[in-house]
């Protein structure tokens, strides 16, 4: 049987693989989880090369912690006085700064600062994590107020390692020195540092100046209350110091006082009577005398140890000032040149404040006011409203107040208004008699002849009859008291009297003069200056007219060119010559010039003595031109003048100029007949260790003949007895001395002597403008020398000159200069031993031939 072949049948279609399994849940977290792993580990890998790079690249000339361990605080340098009183002090404009060992404080003052601060500064490592991260959460909270977190440790970085800058990098810096101070020095050197460091305004930093400005007392001896009110100072010093605000102070005295006993500080017994009791405040601190005087003696030791030493260096100086004597100095010349000033007119008011613009500033003034803290022996406070009519400029802080702001301060302040911020400016003083401020003028009454002006925090009433002197320029004296002030007006007041409140205070217009004056005195027997005023006000100008300024000092350079006459040989204090008008040619200048005395009047021939006397220009230009100027100038170098004098004949006018201090000196010499030595201002200069690196003892030479030197004070007596001086007659005891006004009245002086002080008197504007045809040196500058020496010399008895040997006293006959017999009538007359006359006067009634000549020979007629 045959086979058919059979096709193959069709093959079947292949078959999809099966999908895999689909993971479980725990095997996909786990993929999961292991690439977060993996990228968790680089991303930590990459944050620590960026925090190993960041920490190298902030770490790159940052100081070493090590030099905190030697680093010297700035320290002030205290100037004491005569007295040996603190009379002054230098410092940095960060303020007075003592430091005190932190070991010697009591537990509660050191616990204080941690309580305000940082509670667990003893515990952290110099940085507090948890409080950092506190911080950061508030930070970011919309409309919190910032916070820091600092540590005192990072505060002690921050202010003397770093700069107080706000910023990212700075802080940066500032976590990583932290660790290593910590790890360099101890917890209570930092601490030391930190309370001997901090700012607690009114110009004090560390906390010795605080305890001494704010409660009279040295740190160690705070109480728990006094020492919490420091402590919680230091966060916002400008703010909320018991000065300024007593209000805030005392609520941040109980934030502190609550810290301390929340933190197991002290007990609750001890901390819950502070609470409740007042901050008392010291009375205030004496104000510092003679500004012009402690300033030369800066610029003196800054020129021989540098700027840094004298004002971080805590040196102890010594200086010849004597603060009752300077006191009286700085007010005598002050009231001297109100008096000048008042005489020349009133220059109107400070400026002017609209009424509604004064009445929202007002109660921003008032609250000032009611919250600042009160001194013990001080009145209620008042406002200067001087600062109001300056708005459109930066005010400058006082002296007191140097610019020290902190974080917390600075965030006030932007959120200020404009009224606010100038509120805050307005200076408070403490109402006392004599205070001068400016006010706001509320009221000003014509038929009452009165005006009304406001100080905020009371209102002074001004009567017409303490203004009348106040005429202004182009004007004739003022007639009603719209004259001289409008509402509106900011104008200068001094109360008169304080009277209980709400009674109207006491006031008169006041007026800063423009003219200047300098006042020194010395004393003779130690040439030490006890006091030296450079001007009206050491903070409106600091110029040291006295030290700084050379005036030409008129007529009161005569008595040098008379003491060179007489030094000569050729003339007595009898010699006459002739003053009458004469055209000169200078031959050392080749200039001729009629001389002018200054009435303008000649009187024919003269003795010397009433020459001088007199001031005559014409006879002290016949004098220098017969002894020369080169001897003129010789005496009054050896008698202490050394400012360049002009070799010409003017000099006999006092055309050559000369400070006050050299002028005071060249007298000293005249009075101590002859012996000179440097005026001593300065002293002696210890430095911080005890290392005495100066001391001046005078060192006296006799320059000048004694018995030239006493005929010259002999001379001068009569100017104070009978001539442009006489009002010092007052002191009823010797006092010799010489006015002088220059040409033009551009400058006046009166320098004189008694047995106990020599004093030289100047006033003029700084300008050389003339000060007016009738101030002369016997107005303008002797009130001031005669003030000053009425107090000086209270309790002192009336002493004699002292007559040297080589003097010889004779009575004469003032109509012929000869010996007075005993029938004519003489007085007592000094003279060189054997300059004197030998012949006896003629009786009343002879006449002689040689009486119609001037007499030459011993007399020195000219």
């Amino acid at each position: 049987m045959s086979s058919q072949p059979q096709s193959p049948s069709p093959s079947p279609s292949p078959v999809p693989p099966a999908p895999p399994a689909r993971p479980g849940l725990g095997a996909r977290l786990w993929r999961w989880t292991k690439r977060l792993l993996v990228l968790g580990a680089v991303g930590l890998v990459l944050l620590a090369l960026v925090l190993v790079g960041a920490y190298l690249y902030f770490s790159r000339d940052l100081p070493s912690p090590e030099a905190l361990r030697t680093y010297a605080l700035p320290q002030v340098t205290k100037v004491r006085c005569g007295d040996g009183s603190v009379c002054a002090e230098f410092f940095m404009p960060q303020g007075r700064r003592t430091v005190v060992d932190i070991k010697k404080l009591p537990p509660h003052v050191r616990n204080a600062f941690l309580a305000a601060e940082d509670a667990d500064f003893y515990k952290h490592e110099g940085l507090d994590f948890i409080g950092m991260f506190r911080a950061g959460v508030k930070n970011l909270i919309p409309g919190s107020r910032k916070s820091g977190a600092s540590t005192i440790t990072q505060q002690v970085v921050k202010n003397m390692l770093l700069s107080p800058e706000r910023s990212l990098s700075r802080k940066i810096r500032e976590w990583i020195l932290t660790p290593r101070v910590e790890q360099t020095l101890t917890k209570d050197q930092i601490l030391g540092l930190y309370i001997n460091q901090s700012y607690f305004g009114q110009g004090r930093s560390g906390i010795e100046e605080a305890a001494l400005y704010y409660f009279g007392k040295h740190a160690e001896n705070l109480s728990i209350g006094e020492a919490a009110v420091l402590a919680g100072t230091v966060q916002s010093p400008n703010r909320i110091n018991p000065e300024k605000n007593i209000v805030k102070a005392k609520q941040r005295q109980r934030y502190v006082l609550g810290q301390m006993m929340a933190q197991g500080f002290l007990p609750k017994e001890k901390v819950e009577p502070e609470l409740e009791k007042p901050i008392v405040l010291a009375p205030r601190p004496p104000p510092e005398v003679g500004p012009y005087y402690a300033e030369d003696i800066r610029r003196t030791l800054v020129a021989r140890y540098g700027e840094e030493a004298v004002l971080t260096g805590g040196l102890r100086v010594d200086i010849a000032m004597q603060p009752k004597l300077q006191v009286v100095a700085d007010q005598a010349v002050r009231n001297g040149l109100e008096a000048v000033d008042r005489r020349q007119g009133y220059r109107g008011a400070l400026g002017t404040v609209e009424p509604a613009r004064f009445e929202r500033l007002k109660p921003l003034i008032a609250k000032q006011i009611e919250e600042a803290g009160r001194r013990q022996k001080e009145g209620a406070y008042v406002a200067d409203l001087g600062t109001l009519v300056q708005s459109g400029e930066q005010q400058p802080k006082p002296a007191e107040e140097p610019v020290v702001t902190t974080a917390a301060e600075e965030e006030e302040e932007a959120t200020l208004s404009p009224d606010e911020k100038l509120a805050l400016d307005v200076q408070l003083q403490p109402l006392k008699e004599g205070l001068r401020v400016a006010g706001f003028v509320t009221q000003v009454d014509d038929s009452g002849k009165k005006a009304r002006v406001d100080l905020v925090g009371r209102t002074a009433e001004i009567p017409f009859s303490t203004v009348t002197w106040a005429r202004q320029k182009g004007k004739s004296a003022p007639s009603k008291m719209s004259d001289v002030m409008k509402v509106g007006d900011i104008v200068l007041v001094r109360v008169l009297r304080v009277t209980p409140a709400p009674a109207l205070l006491e006031a008169t217009l006041d007026q800063v003069p423009l003219a200047q004056g300098g006042l020194v005195v010395i004393d003779p027997r130690n040439r030490n200056v006890v006091a030296l005023v450079g001007g009206y006000d050491f903070k409106l100008s600091p110029f040291n007219r006295a030290t700084q300024a050379r005036r030409q000092p008129g007529s009161s350079f005569k008595p040098f060119l008379y003491g060179a006459a007489l030094g000569s040989g050729r003339y007595t204090p009898i010699s006459t010559v002739n003053d009458a008008p004469e055209a000169i040619r200078d031959p050392y200048t080749g200039k001729t010039w009629k001389p002018q005395n200054y009435d303008r009047t000649f009187e024919g021939p003269m003795t010397l003595r009433e020459a001088l006397t007199k001031s005559k220009n014409t006879v002290s230009v016949r004098l220098i031109e017969a002894i020369t100027p080169a001897a003129a100038i010789d005496f009054a170098r050896r008698a202490g003048i050394r400012s360049p004098l002009p070799e010409n004949l003017t000099l006999a006018l006092g055309t050559g100029e000369v400070s006050v201090l050299e002028a005071a000196n060249a007298y000293a010499t005249l009075q101590a007949n002859g012996r000179y030595a440097e005026p001593l201002m300065l002293l002696k200069v210890t430095n911080a260790q005890g290392k005495v690196l100066e001391e001046h003892q005078p060192a006296f030479e006799e320059t000048l003949p004694p018995a030239v030197a006493y005929l010259t004070t002999s001379l001068m007596r009569s100017v104070v007895e009978e001539g442009t001086a006489r009002a010092v007659t007052e002191l009823n005891r010797p006092a010799a001395g010489k006015t002088g006004t220059a040409s033009e009245n551009r400058d006046a002086w009166f320098s004189g002597f008694t047995a106990d002080w020599v004093a030289s008197a100047w006033v003029g504007f700084d300008d050389h403008s003339p000060l007016g045809s009738s101030e002369t040196g016997g107005r303008a500058p002797l009130p001031i020398w005669l003030e000053f020496m009425r107090a000086a010399h209270q309790g002192l008895p009336s002493r004699e000159f002292e007559v040297p040997p080589g003097v010889v006293q004779v009575r004469i006959d003032p109509a012929t200069g000869l010996l007075a017999g005993n029938s004519v009538p003489g007085r007592l007359e000094s003279f060189l031993d054997g300059t004197q006359p030998t012949a006896e006067a003629p009786p009343p009634g002879h006449v002689s031939p040689s009486d119609f000549f001037l007499q030459e020979g011993s007399r020195g007629g000219l």
